[in-house]
């Protein structure tokens, strides 16, 4: 059984302060200093406790559900006779893990092998301080698993399991808030007039709330790319929220804001496919991506593992991580909306558009 290592990291280290492009490059290499220091002491936490007897059952536990729902999905799709296709990627530096593969579908594995044994890999990052959030985020958004929308892409089921970083215990109830771009390079939620898909949109965002083993699922595609940053998932933490009526939510405390990141290779086979192949925004690695460069530290893989569920990408991934929060955090006074939604239609935040505070003086 894989330690609880750092392994795909960037999730939601990388501050959404480096989120967008025009950001004040001293600010971030604060900021780094700061996230630096902060990982490191969660890091030390998570070591206390990442072999007792309640981690390693929680690891075992999640591999045979993350197993089950890799059956199912294939099963859904009548791949039960393709070949999981799985490879598993192992720093000094981003461009180590770069070199490195987290596919967990092409390690030699036959449909003999358990798949307890692909998915028993069950890396663990340590979530840290971020200072502001950057575009797109929109509050009131809704409370579901499936955020496709009929939008067009590679199937993706990822799943988020959140765990204390000073216990190795699952959280649950934590309200899980995603968002991405779509093949093409649009968010939904945000007015036409910044090119996004217009305020009462929806598509590719969606919230879960945290079950017993602190794990949220949710079913979506592969994120495409836009100006000048990696392929990325957005993703906001909140504790003690209210649940609305019409199954949105309001108000709590914000544990954290990050990111979520995939490997190149993973990400240049998918942008190989119809639709992404389609989008006119230039491509940009993470070597031109300076907040992802600043982010790599010799201490954790900044990359989710995922399986495709078959030799045909275009079928679909199973990606996940597991993350663990400080729970004593509140970064809610740093989350700053583009929009409202609250299932009544959206509305733009005045002077913030895409999420800026407007005294930042690089909001636009």
């Amino acid at each position: 059984m894989v330690a609880f290592n750092s392994l795909v990291a960037l999730l939601a280290t990388v501050p959404l302060i480096l989120a967008h492009p025009g950001e004040n490059v001293e600010a971030i290499k604060a900021e780094m200093v700061k996230r630096n220091a902060q990982h490191a002491a969660a890091t030390r936490s998570l070591s206390e406790c990442q072999n007792s007897a309640e981690a390693l059952a929680l690891r075992e536990r999640s591999a045979a559900r993350r197993a089950a729902k890799v059956t199912e999905l294939r099963r859904k799709r009548g791949l039960t006779t393709e070949p999981l296709s799985h490879r598993k990627r192992d720093l000094t530096s981003l461009e180590y893990w770069t070199q490195q593969n987290h596919n967990e579908s092409g390690l030699s594995y036959t449909l003999s092998t358990p798949e307890t044994t692909i998915f028993a890999s069950n890396n663990t990052c340590a979530l840290v301080p971020e200072t502001t959030i950057g575009p797109y985020y929109v509050t009131g958004e809704q409370i579901r698993s499936n955020i496709t929308e009929g939008q067009a892409g590679v199937p993706m089921h990822i799943e988020l399991q959140f765990v204390d970083m000073n216990t190795c215990s699952p959280v649950s109830s934590l309200l899980a808030d995603i968002w991405h771009c779509n093949s093409t390079g649009v968010y939904s939620g945000i007015d036409t007039s910044e090119g996004e898909g217009g305020l009462n949109s929806t598509f590719l965002r969606g919230v879960q709330v945290s079950d017993d083993e602190g794990a949220v699922a949710f079913d979506t595609l592969f994120p495409g790319h836009y100006d000048d940053r990696v392929t990325h998932l957005h993703l906001v933490i909140q504790t003690n929220s209210t649940i609305l009526p019409n199954n949105t939510y309001t108000g709590g405390t914000t544990l954290h804001v990050g990111q979520i990141y995939f490997e190149d290779a993973l990400v240049e086979a998918v942008e190989a496919t119809s639709p992404y192949n389609t989008n006119t925004i230039a491509f940009t690695t993470w070597e031109e991506d300076g907040w992802m460069l600043e982010e790599a530290t010799t201490d954790y893989d900044p990359f989710v593992e995922y399986v495709q569920l078959s030799g045909n990408l275009e079928d679909g991934l199973l990606a996940w991580i597991t993350v663990a929060v400080d729970l004593s955090s509140d970064h809610s006074a740093n989350l700053t909306a583009a929009a409202h939604y609250y299932g009544t239609g959206g509305v733009a935040v005045s002077g913030s558009s895409k999420g800026l505070p407007p005294s930042n003086p690089n909001a636009s």
